[in-house]
């Protein structure tokens, strides 16, 4: 069966027993205006009701499971979240020998993809000739959400990106690296990277010494199941999915998606691994040259090179430096109007990289597409950069605005950020400053 159909196959296996199990409707929206692509409009709200809280998604998954004669087993990862005391759910689709893990949803508030996996569940748990041949030659392990506190369990009711720590360092005392005063840890700086250390700190000590000192169990939690597994020996492919915001490209059309592959070269090389590093970074372009080719056929798909750092406790990197193949994926979350659209873009994306895998063509795939994304010149934080250095006024605001080219507005919207909004008039303090642009410059 030609790659093509088999992708529209299992896609429409996927959608049409999802709504029955849910018994939902989809949304659909029609393309806008220039810049071409689903962008929000002004009186847009951004409503979590199709994105499913922590019963609902466990109820979920075991409706799947339960419903695929023994193709799915679901099981939780062994690190309760530090806020709420729940575990992770993930799911494992397929008994063959080689292995794809998925990890959607780091970031409590990048929750486009997670919806996308448990479609992604539920085409490969299917009696589909295409879901039956990829479990005889795979394994694949879907965590649809690590971060489970960080969407539904804050103490403001609003997802953020952080997990749930907020005892951690109060003021004035210095907080851990990568820690929200008040909230919790990045949960994507702390993946332990060490063969020999499963719970060490990225962040502390020299490299290459664990210390088992690791506090934030979302990020112990993707390491266990990687392990138990098997590991590099056994998964060939991590795949790490985020949301963000709208860069635009050179043509200033909409970017929907950035990706990127292990660039933590200087701890490859302080561990003496290079050799190794450097395989599974080559791997991972051609993951990405897959997903490329994948979404030529698929509209507003426009994707760029994700400006990403060396920092060893991403996950792009760690499991980059464990050697498996390590890909990140950023998918636009700005907006409900066509969330449906781009998870189902999420979920078509995955899949190509699975089939790829399954039929072998991973292998021979060129690096060239990869190797030839180039980064937006223009994003969208760049407005909000300048938003928040700056006394939250509308003369300041739309001085922003013109800045990047934006049209001027009569109103001031609502601060968007939490903590630490501004009144009208007010000015942010530099720790909240430095805070937000942390968080509009990565991944």
């Amino acid at each position: 069966m030609k790659p093509e159909r088999t992708l529209r196959l299992l896609a429409v296996v996927a959608v049409v027993g999802l709504l029955a199990i849910l018994q939902v409707a989809p949304a659909a929206a029609a393309p806008q205006s220039w810049p071409n692509g689903p962008w929000v409009v002004p009186q847009q709200e951004e409503s979590l009701a199709a994105i499913r809280d922590y019963p609902q998604l466990v109820a979920t998954l075991d409706n799947i499971v339960n419903s695929s004669q023994g193709a799915a087993t679901l099981a939780y990862a062994p690190y309760p979240a530090k806020g709420s005391g729940r575990l992770v759910p993930y799911v494992t689709i397929g008994s063959g020998p080689r292995k794809l893990m998925v990890v959607a949803q780091h970031h409590g508030d990048e929750w486009i993809s997670s919806n996308g996996m448990i479609f992604l569940i539920l085409a490969l748990s299917s009696n589909a000739k295409a879901a039956i041949f990829i479990r005889n030659e795979l394994t694949v392990i879907v965590i649809p959400r690590v971060n489970i506190d960080g969407f539904d369990a804050t103490p403001t009711g609003v997802p953020w990106r952080y997990n749930v720590d907020p005892n951690v360092c109060p003021s004035p005392t210095p907080c851990p690296a990568f820690y929200s005063r008040d909230r919790g840890y990045d949960t994507n700086r702390y993946n332990p990277y060490l063969v020999s250390d499963p719970l060490d700190n990225p962040n502390t000590g020299p490299v290459g010494a664990g210390q088992g000192d690791n506090p934030v169990p979302e990020s112990l939690n993707i390491r266990a199941v990687y392990d138990a597994a098997g590991g590099a020996d056994t998964v060939e492919v991590v795949l790490d999915l985020h949301g963000q915001g709208t860069p635009l490209d050179a043509n200033r059309d909409m970017v929907f998606s950035s990706t990127l592959w292990p660039t933590a070269t200087p701890t490859a090389d302080a561990l003496g691994i290079r050799p190794q590093f450097d395989a599974a970074a080559e791997l991972s372009k051609r993951v990405i040259s897959v997903a490329l080719m994948a979404r030529d056929k698929i509209a507003h798909a426009n994707t760029s090179k994700y400006v990403g750092g060396p920092e060893p406790g991403i996950s792009r990197n760690a499991y980059g430096l464990l050697g498996s193949a390590s890909v990140l994926f950023e998918h636009r979350v700005v907006g409900q109007k066509a969330a449906g659209y781009m998870a189902n873009i999420s979920f078509r994306t995955v899949m190509a990289i699975v089939e790829a895998l399954a039929d072998g063509s991973l292998y021979t795939t060129s690096t060239a597409r990869a190797e030839a994304l180039v980064i937006a010149p223009d994003n969208a934080s760049l407005f909000w950069k300048c938003v928040v250095a700056r006394p939250y006024t509308l003369e300041n605001y739309n001085f922003c605005r013109e800045k990047y080219e934006l049209s001027p507005v009569t109103t001031l919207p609502p601060f968007p950020f939490e903590p630490g909004a501004p009144g009208p008039g007010e000015t942010l303090d530099e720790e909240t400053i430095s805070q937000l642009i942390y968080e509009l410059d990565t991944e």
